[in-house]
């Protein structure tokens, strides 16, 4: 169990992160520096904070969890990814700042009008809160397998620690952090794949493999066309990339970092960098989830006192804690285990704040008589800020018996980012197609049609979100449409 040693690693991590939001944060005076950054963030910057964010504590406890039941062909979907980062940096980024907005969202309140906006803002801020609590959940049992604490009282610690710093400093804090998080991250699972293959009984990487491939671990590609299995070639190569155009170019939690560079290729630059960095990372973790598979076939000692649930089945989002705890040396295990709460607070602190930004920008800011000052902007932002954070407390709480928080936190994205992304791509692929109301139809429909698909049939939730794109893309096309008034913006 964790050492003296290992709580002073960890209350060293919690200092610096809060050195880092408090020196990044300070002296700002409007509510547009708060969730902007002053528009002057460097390219690296943001590609690194956008891993961060993306990969949370999902990739360290529900990845290698992943591989150790199954094998590695998650990577297939990763590969997939990267093709949709692409589209999102040619077709959405620079828009959006040629738009000069804040908030996506203001992006299809110029094009098509406030019911449009109005109603893609209310379904990733429902989305986004759900799948952002979701992740929160596998913080939680990090916290948990430490401490020993009840549940609750992990997922309130855990939530108020991340919020002070992004309450208090807004998006710099937040890509800073996340800077400072990543690599922490990064050398956490490097570390402990290191002390996986330095341990006699595994026999190091030839150790690995000898273990692993009898059982088919080390399968990478699935060529099934099985529509009901998650996992596929085919699944990943066409749900994949459609997935990723979705939350990278519809989701204000990831947009918002690429809208704080100087211009709008730095910003496209910076979403396809992280395609790149991401491949060997995700690589990463699948393989400590295969060589804890090796570990524990040597010692089934071990294997037997894994954590399971009231059926006798593993827990397998609970593997790497577990192991990260039960297995490190003193001190290496806090350095390992800071890691992991780096992941997640990257993932806690981003979710609060984009969710804070749109119920500020597209909510309060748009409904109010007053035009408002900045500083009670300010001070609105971080009110909601804190609101946004009771309500993540919430919904981590309620995922906590979920099987599998990987697939969770993935499937709960796609019930209603393919009608976002149906509808940002009708109003920057068409010039004379959509109108308003007829969008918020068209965003039900593609909804309706998923949420069909998730109840009524086996499909794998991957095919969710191309469903839910093409449905909305055609409907919001075919609909009747209305001419374009004077201040409906324009594409090319």
């Amino acid at each position: 169990m964790f050492r003296p040693l290992d709580y002073a690693v960890l209350a060293g991590y919690f200092g610096l992160c809060a050195g880092v939001g408090w020196w990044t944060g300070r002296g700002q005076k409007d509510a547009a520096e708060y969730f902007k950054g002053g528009g002057q963030m460097p390219v690296w910057a943001v590609c690194l904070s956008i891993l961060a964010s993306e990969m949370s504590a999902l990739t360290f406890c529900g990845v290698p969890g992943a591989s150790y039941k199954g094998d590695l062909t998650y990577f297939q979907f990763v590969v997939g990814n990267f093709a949709g980062r692409v589209l999102v940096a040619v077709l959405f980024i620079p828009v959006f700042y040629s738009a000069g907005v804040t908030s996506v969202y203001e992006f299809l309140g110029m094009r098509f009008g406030p019911a449009t906006r109005g109603m893609a803002s209310l379904l990733f801020f429902l989305t986004r809160i759900v799948a952002s609590g979701v992740r929160l959940t596998a913080a939680a049992i990090v916290v948990q397998e430490v401490t020993g604490w009840e549940f609750w009282k992990c997922v309130v610690g855990f939530t108020a620690l991340t919020a002070v710093y992004t309450i208090y400093g807004g998006i710099k804090s937040i890509i800073w952090t996340d800077v400072l998080q990543f690599f922490l991250f990064v050398g956490g699972g490097l570390l402990a794949l290191a002390l996986i293959l330095g341990d006699d009984s595994v026999g190091g990487l030839a150790g690995v493999v000898r273990a692993a491939a009898p059982q088919h671990k080390l399968r990478i590609v699935d060529p099934s066309w099985d529509l009901t299995r998650s996992f596929t070639l085919v699944s990943c190569l066409i749900g994949g990339p459609v997935l990723m155009f979705a939350t990278h170019g519809t989701d204000q939690d990831m947009v918002q970092r690429m809208l704080t560079c100087k211009g709008g290729s730095q910003g496209s630059r910076s979403v396809v960098w992280s395609g790149i960095v991401s491949l060997p990372l995700q690589l990463l973790f699948l393989f400590i989830g295969v060589g804890l598979f090796a570990f524990y076939a040597q010692h089934p000692d071990l294997e037997s006192h894994l954590p399971r649930d009231p059926a006798g089945a593993l827990r397998r989002d609970y593997l790497f804690p577990h192991f990260i705890v039960h297995q490190l040396p003193a001190g290496l295990r806090g350095l390992v285990m800071a890691a992991v709460f780096a992941a997640a607070m990257s993932t806690t602190s981003s979710a609060i704040g984009a969710l804070a930004l749109v119920a500020m920008v597209d909510g309060v800011k748009r409904f109010r008589k007053s035009p408002g000052d900045p500083g009670g902007d300010l001070r609105t932002s971080r009110l909601l800020s804190a609101g946004v954070s009771a309500g993540l407390i919430a919904v981590a709480i309620g995922f906590r018996s979920a099987p599998s928080l990987l697939e969770a936190g993935l499937e709960v994205m796609t019930y209603t980012y393919g009608a976002l992304l149906g509808i940002f791509c009708l109003g920057r692929l068409t010039r004379a197609r959509g109108s308003d109301r007829a969008n918020v139809v068209a965003m039900l429909l593609g909804v309706g049609i998923v949420m069909m698909l998730k109840f009524e049939t086996r499909i794998a939730w991957p095919w969710f979100t191309v469903a839910g794109f093409l449905a909305t893309f055609a409907a919001g096309a075919l609909l009747p449409t209305r001419p374009a008034g004077p201040q409906t913006l324009r594409v090319s």
